[in-house]
């Protein structure tokens, strides 16, 4: 679960304080809220940190970011944790360190006007920061401020012209005692958290698409069958017993060849078994492989195969890795290169 402070997004709090910086020169804005908007800006230009900090609820925003982005996270892990569980990890390690982090961000970029990446002790998150193209983010536009009384918004538009996507914030606002503006929430950090995932997804998937090609024409899989064997002594689980049949053609000898059955029709409820093949001085050619996957009773998919037995289109199997005897090896990327 602590994979989740990876997408820790001190990097939207940055683009916050930059959109807030600028809205002043949209529209022609005529007295406030713009004169608190020119404020701010003219606090992140001469790196004034207690004017920007009077002006923005940087730890209300950084909070309403935290349970934004991490809730939104946590619904898309699937590792089975309780209701108490998940909300101990939340309260007593997700939360206090990604406000942690983002705030010390948030504190470097106010002084220096940017934010350091340590190459020798650099954190998940900085590593985060680093491969989210900070540099790529633009301003498409920003909405006229709307006023109600005692509240205030404004919507402002992004584009990470590296990744390709959009996203956008709504800025709360609120009237301080002297008639001013303070910015006191943003919305929407949820959503450039999900952009964010899609492109970055999209980008692996295309780095990836050539790898498995080439993995493809030298272990070209023809075939999948599979039965229920017998499971363990008492009966609690059983033994799906896999046949690969497969065509290996390599230029030079293979050492193993690494991969993964997967079961299931779907992403949501599939599941995915690895496999390694100990290749070392075996031949090649088309030759059919043995795997066995123990079927978990409680694994969805593979208590369906227990009662119903397996139908051949919920099994597919994919080859992520093969290496060779002279210690070369190709395989699929399972994050973005740095």
């Amino acid at each position: 679960m602590k994979k989740i402070l990876w997408i820790a997004t001190g990097f939207v709090v940055l683009m916050l304080m930059v959109g807030i910086g600028v809205l002043v020169t949209y529209y022609g804005l005529q007295a406030r809220p713009a004169n608190s908007f020119k404020t701010i800006r003219e606090a992140i230009a001469k790196h004034d940190a207690e004017t920007f900090y009077k002006m923005v609820d940087i730890d209300a925003i950084l909070n309403s970011a935290a349970e934004q982005i991490l809730v939104e996270q946590l619904s898309q892990d699937k590792t089975a944790y309780s209701t108490q569980q998940v909300a101990a990890v939340y309260n007593n390690e997700l939360k206090p360190d990604f406000i942690s982090i983002t705030k010390r961000a948030v504190d470097e970029y106010l002084t220096t006007g940017k934010v350091s990446f340590d190459s020798v002790a650099m954190t998940n998150t900085q590593r985060w920061l680093k491969r989210s193209s900070i540099n790529s983010c633009e301003i498409e536009g920003i909405s006229k401020p709307a006023v109600m009384g005692e509240n205030g918004s404004a919507l402002i538009m992004f584009r990470n012209t590296d990744l390709k996507f959009s996203f956008e914030l709504e800025l709360e606002l609120e009237r301080t005692e002297d008639d001013g503006w303070r910015v006191v929430n943003a919305k929407g950090f949820d959503n450039y958290n999900k952009a964010l995932n899609r492109a970055l997804d999209k980008k692996l998937a295309a780095l990836n698409a050539p790898i498995f090609a080439q993995l493809e024409r030298i272990v070209n899989v023809q075939e999948l069958s599979a039965r229920i064997g017998e499971g363990d002594e008492y009966g609690f689980s059983q033994t799906l017993r896999i046949a690969m049949k497969a065509d290996v053609k390599a230029d030079k000898p293979l050492s193993k060849i690494m991969g993964k059955i997967i079961i299931g029709y779907n992403d949501e409820d599939s599941n995915a078994s690895p496999f390694v093949l100990d290749m070392a001085y075996h031949p090649t050619g088309l030759q059919t492989f043995n795997i066995d996957k123990v079927l978990n009773p409680f694994v969805r998919s593979d208590v369906d195969i227990m009662k119903h037995g397996l139908r051949r289109s919920a099994l597919r199997a994919e080859i992520d890795e093969v290496d060779f005897l002279d210690g070369t090896s190709i395989k699929i990327l399972d994050r973005l290169p740095e």
